[in-house]
C-alpha cells in the first residue's frame, strides 16, 4: 500500500460549496441574505447613537448631582463679585500688553522704513560711484594714449635734434625749431 493511498482513505472527500459555503453562500440566498443584512446594518446605525446619547446624558446628570460639583447655572456664576475685580485687572494688563506690543511694532516698522530708505540711498551712491569710476577709467585710458603718443613724438624730435646737433652746427634757430616742434606735438595730443 502506498502512502498516497493511505492519506486519500483517511481524508474525507471535499464537500460541495452548497453544503459548506458559510457566510457568503448565506448572503447569496435571495430570500434571506441581502435583505436581512441591510436591516441589521440600519438597526445598528439607529440604535447605537441612541444608546450612546442615553449613557452620555446619564453620566452628565450623575456628575452634576454629585457633591462637590456644581450645576450648569452655578458654573456660570462661579466668577462672582470677588473675581470680577481680578478679571478686570487682568483685562487691563492684557490691554496694556497689547498697546505696548502695537507700539513696538510701529517702532519696528518705522525703523524698517528708515533702513529701506538708507539702503536705497546707498544703492544710489554705489551706482553714482560706478558711473564715476567708468568715466575716470575712460579718461585714464585717453590720458595713457596721449602720454604714449607724446612719448613717441618726443623721441622722434629728440632723434631729429640729435641728428641736427651732430651733423651740423647747432644754431639758435635749430633750438627754436625743436622747441616749437615739441610744443606742437604736445598740443596735438
Amino acid at each position: 500500500m502506498d502512502v498516497g493511498d493511505y492519506i486519500s482513505r483517511k481524508m474525507p472527500p471535499a464537500s460541495s460549496s452548497s453544503n459548506n459555503g458559510g457566510f457568503l453562500s448565506w448572503l447569496r440566498h435571495p430570500q434571506r441574505g441581502l435583505p436581512y443584512l441591510i436591516f441589521s446594518i440600519v438597526a445598528i446605525l439607529i440604535i447605537l447613537p441612541l444608546l450612546t446619547h442615553y449613557y452620555i446624558s446619564a453620566f452628565d446628570d450623575v456628575v452634576t448631582t454629585s457633591p462637590g460639583h456644581r450645576g450648569r447655572f452655578e458654573r456660570a456664576g462661579r466668577f462672582g463679585s470677588t473675581k470680577s475685580s481680578e478679571l478686570k485687572s487682568q483685562i487691563d494688563e492684557l490691554r496694556a500688553i497689547k498697546t505696548s506690543v502695537s507700539n513696538e511694532l510701529l517702532e519696528l516698522e518705522k525703523k524698517r522704513q528708515s533702513l529701506l530708505t538708507e539702503i536705497s540711498g546707498y544703492t544710489t551712491a554705489i551706482d553714482e560711484l560706478k558711473q564715476s569710476y567708468r568715466q575716470t577709467s575712460e579718461e585714464l585710458g585717453r590720458l595713457k594714449a596721449s602720454l604714449t603718443s607724446l612719448q613717441v613724438c618726443y623721441i622722434k624730435h629728440l632723434q631729429l635734434f640729435l641728428c641736427f646737433f651732430f651733423t651740423s652746427r647747432v644754431s639758435v634757430y635749430h633750438l627754436l625749431m625743436f622747441a616749437l616742434a615739441s610744443v606742437a606735438c604736445s598740443t596735438y595730443v
